[in-house]
């Protein structure tokens, strides 16, 4: 099955859903409420391009009338954009997209063939498949470079360029070529067919990918120019070879050898009791389709005996197997590991499909470079599930925390307040805020406490509520769905004081410490949750991160508290200057006694400053006397 999300949703859903993509290049197929595929496209980054057709602002009518069509969405994950844009290439011609068909015209990627009709074959740049004879490179994404290799190649190897009949007709002079020695002259026999055919076998081989052996011919010819200074030469050679390296890197989404092949990889889920496999599949040579499968209980599985489980269910299964027929069924199944029965197994896919099937380990570089890809895509699914185990463990969270509150619907927004003093000193209040049970930082509050000296949590929690709420109401943003206090039945009825006395409706709930009981405002009885309870899980860790919060604020204002002078009351003074000052003289009192010459001597003290600190310290000391 492929991996899609669930029909009929909402553009809000579409939305969030966008939002939990991931940034990587890949290509991503928008669907209509019936299922059809109406667009195709590709993207640098996944998330960042789905999530524009949800963002509110589109760039003209037609997107506008693909947005109201979209009712669902796949993606495929690949190694690069300019994998992208070939695999979309491909999924455009294969679907036919009702949008894709009319925004897009029918240019296609370049190719690079080998005439091999021909007696004497040439390399040409080309963009029609019309010769079944001739062998054919890329699609190749960038057209410049693929003409700069065709050069290359030809001035390289000296290949016969021209289309004229060979042999000449008596009398008839070889082309311009020749002449400028750019070509062997098979057409003035200088070159027989079998050695020009050898010829060309050594370039097909630089084009399947066997490019070393013309690389450092190309190479030594660069160094050979810029040891006679010949600069410009050498220049031109070295951005041939980079074209080269850049550009004749077979893609892994449409691959030069052309067969049926299907790559299965596997991996272990988030959770650790499922595995997820991804059958990546090649027709001709062309990457069609992406499937997946989830396998429950695999915790204790080998990966061999899954991936066996999986082609028995996919390819040898009686359900199956009879919509199968030898077109589509790949001759060759690659798999990550070498799986129990495989000879069994090949020999029973061949019966089906009157073919020979293999299934074997990646065998070239190739395949390899498909493997890493589907793992790539392992990757995201598995981090993908877990993503969504989570919204389903929070959303049972306030479900639950719904029905033991008696609230009208789940809580979306929840704040809460803990207090933190040393026995009524530089006491300050926190508020932290979850919104769909997950910490909202941006939400987050500090408070410092003006009306208490002394330790007094109950009235500075009515204190902290009671600026929250106001400051809520002033600016006409809706009360939390929940507030809690950090403490039992005295905080939450000062809470409820202050909510009551600036006539604002919240429903209000005390967590106490000790039984992690939940109290109420009212005559409820205290409410004590299972250990286990989703709900309890939750309005913990809200009161453990008021806690947290709080705390750091408390040390922070303390340990200022401590490190504060008579140096903080000079204006004009900069914490840089009282750091030298402290880390020259012991203390204050040592800064205090010295003259103005002797603060002049601290390096980067200047007279000026000197001169003012001396003032104020000693004008300090008359006022005291």
């Amino acid at each position: 099955m492929i991996r899609r999300m669930q029909p009929n949703q909402t553009p809000s859903t579409l939305r969030s859903k966008s939002r939990n993509l991931p940034r990587q290049p890949g290509v991503y197929i928008m669907k209509s409420a019936n299922g059809a595929i109406i667009y195709v496209g590709k993207a640098t980054s996944l998330r960042a391009r789905v999530s524009s057709y949800f963002s509110g602002s589109l760039p003209d009518r037609k997107t506008e009338l693909l947005v109201r069509a979209i009712d669902d969405f796949e993606y495929i994950v690949t190694d690069s954009e300019i994998e992208a844009l070939i695999l979309e290439n491909t999924l455009i011609k294969k679907h036919q997209p009702k949008y894709n068909v009319r925004l897009r015209d029918d240019k296609r990627y370049p190719y690079i063939a080998v005439t091999l009709s021909e007696e004497y074959p040439r390399l040409v740049f080309t963009r029609k498949l019309q010769d079944r004879r001739s062998r054919y490179f890329g699609p190749y994404t960038d057209a410049k470079a693929a003409r700069t290799i065709v050069e290359t190649m030809n001035r390289l190897f000296k290949l016969r360029r021209c289309a004229r009949s060979l042999p000449l007709r008596p009398g008839e002079r070889p082309c311009l070529n020749f002449q400028m020695k750019r070509c062997s002259g098979v057409c003035a026999g200088t070159l027989s067919r079998d050695d020009y055919r050898a010829v060309i076998d050594v370039v097909i081989r630089f084009m399947e990918g066997d490019h070393a052996p013309v690389i450092e011919q190309l190479q030594e010819q660069m160094r050979a120019y810029s040891s006679r200074f010949e600069y410009e030469k050498a220049s031109y050679l070295r951005d041939v070879i980079f074209d080269i390296q850049r550009f004749t890197d077979t893609q892994k989404v449409v691959t030069s050898i052309g067969h049926d092949r299907d790559y299965i990889g596997i991996g272990a889920g988030g959770d650790g009791d499922e595995a997820v496999a991804i059958v990546f599949e090649f027709r001709n040579g062309v990457l069609i389709g992406r499937k997946i499968h989830v396998f429950d209980n695999a915790l204790q599985a080998p990966s061999r005996d899954i991936l066996r489980t999986l082609i028995v269910d996919c390819y040898a299964h009686d359900d199956t197997a009879q919509s199968r027929t030898s077109a589509t069924m790949p001759s060759r199944i690659v798999v990550a590991e070498r799986i129990p029965d495989s000879a069994l197994l090949e020999r029973h896919l061949s019966g089906i499909a009157k073919k020979s099937i293999t299934i074997s380990t990646p065998r070239t570089a190739d395949d390899a470079s498909i493997m890493n890809m589907i793992a790539k895509n392992i990757d995201v699914i598995i981090a993908e599930r877990a993503a969504h185990r989570v919204q389903s463990d929070t959303a049972a969270r306030l479900i639950e925390l719904r029905d033991a509150l008696q609230l009208a619907r789940e809580p979306e927004i929840i704040e809460c307040f803990d207090i933190s003093n040393l026995q009524g000193t530089h006491a300050v209040a926190s508020m932290v805020q979850f919104k769909n049970g997950a910490p909202n930082t941006r939400g987050y509050r500090r408070y410092k406490i003006r009306g208490y000296d002394g330790a007094n949590d109950p009235g500075m929690i009515h204190e902290a509520v009671a600026r929250r709420l106001q400051y809520l109401m002033n600016e006409s943003i809706p009360p939390p769905d929940v507030l809690v206090v950090d403490g039992g039945a005295t905080q939450v009825a000062r809470a409820r004081e202050a909510a009551d006395a600036l006539g604002c409706a919240v429903t209000i709930i005390g967590l106490a410490k000790r039984h992690e009981e939940i109290h109420f405002p009212d005559d409820r009885r205290p409410l004590r949750l299972p250990p286990r309870s989703h709900a309890r899980k939750l309005l913990q860790a809200i009161r453990d991160e008021a806690h947290r919060f709080a705390h750091d604020y408390h040390t922070k204002l303390r340990g200022k508290a401590m490190t504060a002078s008579s140096l903080d009351e000079i204006p004009g003074i900069a914490s840089g200057t009282k750091r030298l000052l402290l880390s020259h003289f012991a203390d204050v009192e040592a800064i205090r006694r010295a003259s103005t010459d002797e603060l002049c001597a601290v390096p980067g003290i200047g007279k000026k400053i000197a001169e003012k600190i001396h003032r104020h310290l000693h004008a300090e000391t008359k006022g005291t006397v």
